[in-house]
């Protein structure tokens, strides 16, 4: 029972079924040359990827992603090692280091002219990665290269070029080079390269799995050392982002035990804590903490000082900043500042609401006026379709005051009837017109005139 139990799981994960392993080889050797129209594609995404990072988009980010041919060489970086090809291995090599290269030359291009050039909260996230960094590079990797070895081809391949996320931090790199900062730079090239060389692991571990056939091979005692050389340089390559998240956890801690203690301890009815700071280092650092209303004493704060350790404050000093505020005038101008921006608030409210009442009555009047606008092109297309005399038919353009507003006469139509037509035929086709506007407007009078050589005169344009 418990063999077929294990039978079927091993057949439910497996991922032998539907590979095509010849045309993954060929696919991976084809697009790692970052030749022709893959080099104008990575230029536009390293630009794009600095404009998305200089503005802060995260949109203008993610199409970077997508349109990056980075990932190719990656990949083929970790076939070549898995499946002996010198020859790929080094393309791949020589590709990517290109790749590398024109993609900080832009980016550190586009920081150097660009008016902006601020750090930004997306630049400032890839300049220190942690171990959940290169777990990311690894997965992503690794459902890069399976979904890429379907022999039917996947929705996959677009989220993993937006998770494995390789244009932006060497976009980054570029940025600290403009800058000439080299901690934001260094970080920066650390990220791209744990995602490169992760992912580039990941292939090789899949196509070993999947028993792509190798080029050469390899006797036991070189094979040994390959597999050495690959788990000692993952392990070099992951201890610095391992202590940075080590540090940065430690961090999340003191800030909330700072935060815990700050309201649990510090916090009275007499005594209001309005900002903290931690100087120095967690273990021992001083932690300064600006309060209002009551002083502290001696005792007092011995006993905070002791209470700190409860918090996971341990090695931390305690400083209270008395600042010369007493409780009642502090809470008397936070009143008034509350009071203050509600008013403007309200304000606002009101200058909003007549605006958009104004728009609201605007939209009406169009709304209207192209109502009345459609309504007169119909009847006038209508005439012009049903009736067989008639060559053209206009509105008069009503006359207008001072005021730029429209003067409240009569609207007139005009009817221009073809050559032949008789007075009669006239009379009787402007009678016809005449009774066929009262149905369109039952209420409004609709003069109706023929076309003149007078009006003619009056409409066209005085030639020189």
């Amino acid at each position: 029972m418990l063999t077929k139990w294990w039978r079927f799981a091993r057949q439910s994960v497996s991922i032998h079924s539907g590979t095509d392993v010849n045309g993954t080889i060929e696919d991976i050797r084809e697009n790692v040359e970052i030749r022709r129209s893959n080099i104008w594609l990575l230029i536009c995404s390293a630009i794009l990827a600095s404009i998305g990072l200089d503005l802060n988009s995260s949109a203008v980010i993610i199409g970077a992603m997508l349109i990056s041919p980075l990932m190719s060489p990656i990949l083929g970086v970790g076939l070549g090692f898995a499946i002996v090809d010198r020859n790929l291995l080094r393309r791949a090599l020589g590709n990517l280091s290109l790749a590398t290269a024109l993609s900080i030359g832009a980016s550190f291009l586009y920081f150097s002219l660009t008016p902006l050039g601020e750090l930004t909260s997306e630049l400032e996230a890839r300049t220190t990665p942690t171990l959940l960094d290169v777990g990311v590079a690894f997965f992503g990797g690794v459902a890069g290269i399976v979904a890429g070895s379907r022999s039917k081809k996947t929705s996959a391949i677009p989220g993993v070029a937006i998770a494995t996320a390789l244009m932006p931090p060497i976009c980054t790199a570029g940025f600290g080079l403009a800058r000439g900062n080299s901690t934001i730079f260094l970080g920066a090239f650390y990220l791209y390269f744990i995602n490169a060389f992760f992912i580039a692991l990941a292939t090789y571990l899949i196509s070993k799995i999947l028993r792509f056939p190798a080029r050469a091979k390899l006797d036991e005692e070189q094979s040994v050392t390959v597999r050495r050389a690959i788990i000692g340089l993952a392990i070099i390559i992951t201890l610095p982002s391992a202590i940075i998240f080590y540090g940065l956890i430690q961090k999340l801690r003191v800030d909330r035990g700072i935060r815990n203690f700050v309201n649990t301890e510090i916090r009275r009815d007499d005594r209001i804590p309005i900002r903290w700071d931690l100087d120095g280092e967690p273990g021992n650092g001083t932690l300064k903490i600006y309060c209002v209303g009551r002083g502290s004493e001696k005792t007092e704060m011995d006993l905070l000082r002791a209470a700190m350790a409860r918090y996971g404050l341990e090695g931390i000093d305690l400083r209270m900043m008395q600042m010369n505020v007493p409780r009642q005038d502090f809470e008397r101008l936070a009143s008034t500042v509350e009071s203050d921006v509600t008013s403007q608030l309200r304000l606002l409210s009101d200058v909003v609401e007549r605006r958009q009442s104004e728009i609201d009555e605007l939209r009406s009047r169009l709304d209207a006026v192209s109502a009345v606008a459609s309504r007169e092109s119909e009847f006038v297309r209508q005439l012009i379709e049903g009736e067989e005399r008639i060559e053209n038919a206009y509105w008069e353009t009503p006359a207008t005051t001072p005021e730029g507003e429209s003067s409240k006469t009569t609207r007139k139509l005009i009817v221009k009837f073809r050559e032949g037509v008789g007075p009669g035929a006239v009379r009787a086709a402007l009678a016809e017109i005449e009774r066929a506007s009262r149905i369109f407007w039952p209420f409004e009078p609709i003069e109706i005139s023929e076309e003149t050589n007078k009006v003619v005169e009056e409409t066209e344009t005085p030639k020189n």
